[in-house]
């Protein structure tokens, strides 16, 4: 079996201070274009201090007022974390999010974004990330894919996306926000998931039907190429999953939260960024052009009205995406 991580020298010890400097400084430049006297707030979990560390680094080497806020791990991708988390994030400038768990789906996220910051979330993040693959990438140039796809989706009623390898689902979108996470947060109130580069828009509630093929990965589980995950779509929720270990883990996952909405068909998303990285971590999947997937339980974050106690994304290859009936994008190629 091949080694999944492109660049393996990074691995298994710690990537330097030095190694990891180039891309916190692009976050903070090309990125969220942080200026001197902003406050900077940087939340993390335990697991995630060095990440931290750097980016406060970066910060303070931009001009930035860095601070460091520090919680155990959640457990859950969308949990919310605890209240003074929350309020810092509230009242920054510009934030960001190295977790292992993701936070775009809680209230620290949306409550600094509500407030006028501007920031990115990146849960999942390796050290790695900030030295090679998706940071590498041309983020001004997944902006203008990621908009020449939104000006039509924002104008659009359904939404379709399918896979050579058996995803067929479908929705309608009327009136939902489409979500511009491409990477460019400099305007008050915009995020971003680094190195992740995506298009999102949730679909209208109880209006998904079909069927999705996962054949990346299952947030929260790990790689899925050789173990397909198959999850059935009902008026908007998530019936059956089969397949093998990864289907089991997301479906005892699911159902451990004993909560209805933890299968709510949340989201549709495509990935703009040519540079990231395939199978070697969570965000760079998400963002990889090419990649397409869909998000389960929560979507009060991206415009919907479930809040749910999860938000898990289950990602696939070769997506096209079709929107009120025109293909749009196949295969990562843009075809308007």
């Amino acid at each position: 079996m091949s080694w999944p991580i492109q660049h393996f020298h990074y691995m298994p010890a710690p990537s330097s201070f030095i190694e990891m400097m180039p891309g916190a400084m692009k976050t903070m430049t090309q990125c969220a274009a942080v200026k001197p006297g902003e406050n900077v707030v940087i939340a993390c979990d335990t697991n995630k201090l060095r990440l931290a560390e750097v980016l406060a680094a970066a910060a303070y080497a931009v001009g930035g007022m860095p601070t460091i806020v520090a919680f155990p791990p959640t457990g859950a991708h969308g949990a919310q974390v605890p209240k003074p988390v929350v309020g810092a994030c509230a009242r920054s400038d510009v934030f960001f999010l190295p977790t292992t768990w993701s936070m775009t789906h809680t209230d620290a996220r949306i409550e600094a974004t509500r407030n006028g910051a501007r920031g990115a979330t990146m849960c999942e993040v390796t050290e790695d990330c900030l030295c090679a693959g998706g940071i590498l990438g041309d983020y001004e140039e997944a902006d203008r894919l990621g908009r020449a796809i939104g000006a039509v989706l924002a104008k659009a009623s359904t939404i379709r996306m399918t896979s050579p390898a058996g995803t067929d689902l479908r929705a309608r979108v009327s009136n939902r926000p489409v979500q511009y996470e491409t990477g460019i947060f400099r305007e008050p109130g915009s995020f971003a998931a680094l190195p992740d580069s995506e298009l999102n828009i949730s679909p209208i509630e109880g209006t998904t039907e079909g069927v999705i093929v996962g054949n990346v990965r299952v947030m929260g589980y790990g790689v899925i190429r050789d173990e397909p995950v198959t999850i059935e779509v009902k008026d908007g929720m998530v019936g059956a999953i089969s397949g093998g270990k990864a289907a089991r883990y997301l479906e005892q996952t699911l159902s451990s939260f004993d909560d209805p909405s933890a299968r709510n068909l949340a989201e549709f998303a495509v990935g703009l960024n040519p540079k990231c990285r395939s199978y070697a971590t969570n965000l760079e999947d998400l963002g990889k052009l090419g990649f397409g997937h869909h998000g389960i339980g929560s979507n009060y974050a991206i415009g919907g009205n479930v809040k749910a106690p999860c938000h898990i994304d289950v990602i696939y290859t070769d997506a096209s995406l079709e929107i009120d009936g025109r293909l749009v994008l196949e295969r990562g190629n843009l075809l308007i």
